[in-house]
């Protein structure tokens, strides 16, 4: 099927809730993607942060293969051995011993985030910070930062607060005898690529004064994970940057190499807190997605992508002026949405999908096995579209 009989069919019965780009994607191999017009493309978006792995990785490939051929579903009514090793591995990559809950996305993993910080600590409130994301359900959608996103679906959930991202003396201050969790990014992918603090030394301190405050006040400390985590940044979770230990870890995109998977890792000691009945998903942790992600996992190891991740990213912020991030989460802010928009168009001319997150900040989030070559030329096709962008 061509282009436009697809952009026909979706917009007569696909709900319009995106922005789409004018192609569609048939097939991609590593960190490059094909269009239905056979078009070519370096893929620096990766499903946004989701494709760690790239497209059609042999392992993700055979492991998927496999697992279809055997089990694809079986609900949580058994004992599913992937998902079994699937929660070891994660607690091991975690560096502190947890317990894994299974869903199918980051606002699905803070969801269930937000019902064991009520339900261990007995308090209501959760605070978040200012220009944060943590999904579009109901729950995710009251600690997301974003008006644009909120005002259609008021009344939102009740007994939320947000706080100054960065600002610990504001912080210290909202925290009270019924707040139950504080939620924050170590970087904000979706608010732009931004840090508390103006480095990771300040981030680091900011987050060990935050794990001291969460202690003196029995407040749980939730760090969402759902963009950073998984390698992205040099280390499997970002927060390991900040030598901290929270009590709750969400995340998804990458921890499957692109099938969907959300996670909410929860420490020892909240283990005991959630009972049978009181949480669930009919598909979370199925076998497929777990062999996925074990394969996903296994060859971040294997291969040492996160080590690729860091090399690659220190590529990006020495060659590029004005970036700002960590690992292969990059960020370059432009002078206006309207340059921004410019430059993802015209470097889809130049065979290279970028996209635009906080209005004028191009992030740049390419599958971890992005090689040297890669990013060089990525790097020198912005140079050259931002130079000559209006």
């Amino acid at each position: 099927m061509d282009f436009v009989d697809i952009k026909v069919l979706d917009s007569k019965y696909v709900l319009q809730t995106y922005n789409r780009y004018p192609l569609a994607l048939a097939k991609g191999m590593g960190c490059k993607v094909w269009d239905t017009e056979g078009n070519e493309y370096l893929d620096m978006i990766a499903g946004v942060a989701s494709n760690a792995l790239g497209h059609a990785h042999p392992k993700l490939v055979k492991a998927i293969s496999q697992q279809a051929g055997k089990l694809i579903h079986v609900s949580n009514l058994f004992y599913i051995e992937q998902q079994a090793r699937l929660a070891e591995m994660l607690s091991g990559l975690a560096g502190m011993k947890t317990r894994a809950f299974f869903c199918n996305s980051g606002a699905e993993a803070n969801e269930a985030a937000i019902k064991v910080s009520r339900k261990f600590t007995g308090r209501r409130e959760i605070i978040a910070m200012s220009n944060s994301f943590h999904g579009r359900t109901m729950g995710s959608l009251a600690i997301t930062d974003k008006k644009k996103y909120q005002k259609p679906f008021e009344p939102l959930m009740p007994e939320t607060r947000i706080v100054p991202y960065g600002d610990f003396d504001a912080l210290e201050k909202a925290v009270n005898d019924n707040t139950a969790a504080v939620f924050v990014e170590v970087i904000q992918g979706e608010g732009g690529v931004k840090f508390p603090k103006k480095d990771l030394k300040g981030t680091t301190e900011y987050m060990k004064d935050l794990r001291q405050l969460c202690d003196e006040r029995g407040v749980l400390m939730v760090i969402d994970e759902v963009q950073t985590g998984t390698g992205r940044t040099g280390k499997f979770f970002c927060h390991q940057h900040c030598e901290v230990k929270p009590d709750v870890i969400t995340t998804a995109k990458g921890i499957a190499g692109g099938v969907p998977m959300g996670v909410t890792l929860v420490s020892e000691k909240l283990g005991g807190c959630m009972q049978a009945g009181d949480h669930g998903s009919t598909f979370g942790g199925g076998p497929l997605a777990c062999a996925a992600s074990i394969a996903t996992l296994e060859a971040i190891l294997e291969e040492k992508l996160m080590e690729n991740a860091e090399k690659r990213g220190k590529q990006l912020l020495s060659g590029l002026d004005g970036t700002r991030g960590l690992g292969l989460l990059i960020g370059l802010e432009l002078e206006s949405k309207e340059k921004a928009q410019t430059v993802v168009k015209d470097m889809r001319a130049r065979g290279v999908l970028i996209n635009v997150t906080s209005e004028r900040v191009i992030r740049l989030v390419p599958p971890l096995i992005i090689s040297k070559d890669e990013i060089d030329i990525a790097m020198e096709q912005l140079k050259e579209s931002i130079s000559t962008a209006k």
